[in-house]
C-alpha cells in the first residue's frame, strides 16, 4: 500500500508530492472510469486513532504517482493524467474529481493512500474539534450571563447592543451563510467602527462568496482600542466588545 501524507505547509495551490510507488506498468484503457466510479464519504478514526473523515472511489488502473491533489477552501480537488502510446500514436486520458470537505475537517490535513488491490484511493483529513467553552476563552472575563445569546428573530445585518458599564456589546446576526465566514474588524474616522464577514463558497456553476459589511457609531465613552470579536455558531451571531473609557 502506498502512503502519502501532505505537511503544514500544503497549500490551496501546491501539488502533493507523493513518496516513491511500484514501478509503472503498461497503460491500457482503465475498466473502472475514474470520473464517474461512485465515491463513499463516512467518518471513523485514522492509524493514529484519531477522529478523520475519509472520502474513497476507485481510479481504476492510474498509478498513484499520476494523481495530483489540491485543495481551494473547502473544495478538495483530486486530477488524474496520463500517456497511453499505442503504436506511432499517443494519447492521454485524465479524470477529475470535485468535492466538499465538511467544515469540522482541516483542509490541511489531508493525507491520501491507494489500495494497490482494489485501486481504491481513500483520501483522509483530520477532524477539529471546537471547543466546548469556546466563547469563555474568546471573552476572556466575560461571563456566560454578559454575553448570553438567546436566538432572536432578525434578518441578517440586524444589531442587538447591550452596555454593560464595563463595555459595549453588539450582536449581529449573521444568518447560516455567514457563520462560517471570516471577520475584519476596523475603526475609521470619526469613531465608527466597521465590521466585514465574507463567506467564500462554491457549486457546480463556479465560485461565489457571502458579503456583510456593517458601520456602528460608537459611544462617546467607547474605547477603540482591544476590541474582542468573535462568532457562535450555534445562535449564528458575531459577537462584538467594546471596552468602556
Amino acid at each position: 500500500m502506498s502512503i502519502v501524507k501532505t505537511s503544514e505547509e500544503f497549500s490551496s495551490r501546491r501539488k502533493v508530492r507523493y513518496g516513491t510507488g511500484s514501478e509503472s506498468k503498461p497503460l491500457t484503457p482503465s475498466t473502472t472510469n475514474a470520473s464517474l466510479s461512485p465515491h463513499k464519504t463516512h467518518y471513523g478514526k485514522d492509524q493514529d486513532g484519531q477522529d478523520a473523515y475519509f472520502i474513497e472511489f476507485n481510479i481504476g488502473d492510474f498509478d498513484f504517482k499520476e494523481i495530483t491533489i489540491r485543495t481551494e477552501g473547502r473544495r478538495l480537488i483530486v486530477t488524474g493524467k496520463s500517456k497511453l502510446a499505442q503504436t506511432a500514436e499517443e494519447f492521454s486520458r485524465e479524470f477529475k474529481r470535485d468535492f466538499t470537505l465538511p467544515a469540522n475537517v482541516d483542509q490541511y490535513s489531508i493525507a491520501a493512500q491507494l489500495d494497490e488491490e482494489t485501486r481504491q484511493l481513500m483520501l483522509i483529513g483530520k477532524v477539529v474539534h471546537e471547543p466546548e467553552n469556546v466563547q469563555k476563552q474568546t471573552y476572556n472575563s466575560t461571563t456566560s450571563a454578559e454575553y448570553a445569546s438567546s436566538s432572536f428573530s432578525a434578518k441578517i445585518g440586524s444589531i442587538k447592543e447591550n452596555n454593560t458599564g464595563k463595555s459595549f456589546d453588539y450582536e449581529i446576526f449573521l444568518g447560516n451563510d455567514l457563520k462560517d465566514g471570516q471577520t475584519t474588524i476596523e475603526i475609521t474616522g470619526y469613531n465608527v467602527l466597521v465590521v466585514r464577514v465574507i463567506k467564500n463558497d462554491w457549486d457546480r456553476n463556479g465560485d461565489f462568496s457571502h458579503e456583510l459589511k456593517r458601520q456602528i457609531k460608537l459611544p462617546a465613552g467607547a474605547n477603540p482600542q482591544n476590541i474582542e470579536h468573535g462568532i457562535d455558531k450555534r445562535t449564528a451571531t458575531l459577537l462584538v466588545k467594546v471596552p468602556a473609557k
